[in-house]
C-alpha cells in the first residue's frame, strides 16, 4: 500500500473502529434509543393489556433494583390501598390504558452513561414528565431508577415496601 493509498484507507477505517457514544459494547442500542424503544413497547403492552414475562420484565432493571424488587415486603398494618403503581407510568395507569409517549432527551449524564433521560407521557388528557436514569451493566442498558413527576422515585417506592 502506497502513501497515498494509506491515507485514502485511513479514514474509513477509523471510522470504522471507532465507538459510537452512548452504544453498548456488544453493538445495541445507546441508551437513548433504550429508554425510547422500552416505553413505546410498554405502552403498547400496556394498551393491549399483554404484561411483559418476569424474566423481560427483570431484565430491564439494574441488578440493585431488581434485588429491591425481589426482597421480602414488609407486613405493616398501617399501609393503606391507593393507587396502583405502573412501574413504568406511574400511579394510576391501569392495563388498557392508552398512554403517548415523546422521549424529551438526555437531562443529565452522558454518552457512556449512566444518564437521566426526560420522557413525556400523556394519560387521559394530562402530560406527565417521568424521569428515567439508567447504568451500562454487562454490556446491556439497564433501569436504575424511574422518577415520576409526583417526585416519588420507584427505588423510594420499593425500598418503602421492604423496609430498606
Amino acid at each position: 500500500m502506497n502513501r497515498r493509498q494509506f491515507v485514502f484507507a485511513l479514514p474509513g477505517a477509523l471510522t470504522l473502529f471507532a465507538a459510537r457514544p452512548g452504544r453498548a459494547e456488544c453493538g445495541g442500542p445507546g441508551h437513548g434509543e433504550f429508554v425510547d424503544m422500552t416505553y413505546q413497547k410498554q405502552a403498547r403492552l400496556l394498551a393491549e393489556k399483554t404484561p411483559p414475562n418476569d424474566e423481560e420484565f427483570h431484565s430491564l432493571f439494574s441488578p440493585g433494583m431488581r434485588r429491591l424488587m425481589n426482597a421480602p415486603k414488609r407486613n405493616s398494618k398501617n399501609l393503606s390501598l391507593g393507587p396502583v403503581l405502573n412501574v413504568f407510568f406511574g400511579w394510576g395507569v391501569l392495563p388498557g390504558a392508552e398512554i403517548r409517549v415523546r422521549m424529551l432527551g438526555m437531562v443529565s449524564g452522558d454518552d457512556l452513561g449512566p444518564a437521566t433521560f426526560g420522557v413525556e407521557t400523556e394519560h387521559r388528557g394530562e402530560k406527565h414528565k417521568i424521569l428515567v436514569h439508567v447504568i451500562m451493566d454487562k454490556d446491556e442498558w439497564r433501569i436504575a431508577n424511574i422518577i415520576y413527576d409526583s417526585g416519588k422515585s420507584l427505588l423510594d417506592h420499593y425500598r418503602s415496601m421492604s423496609g430498606s
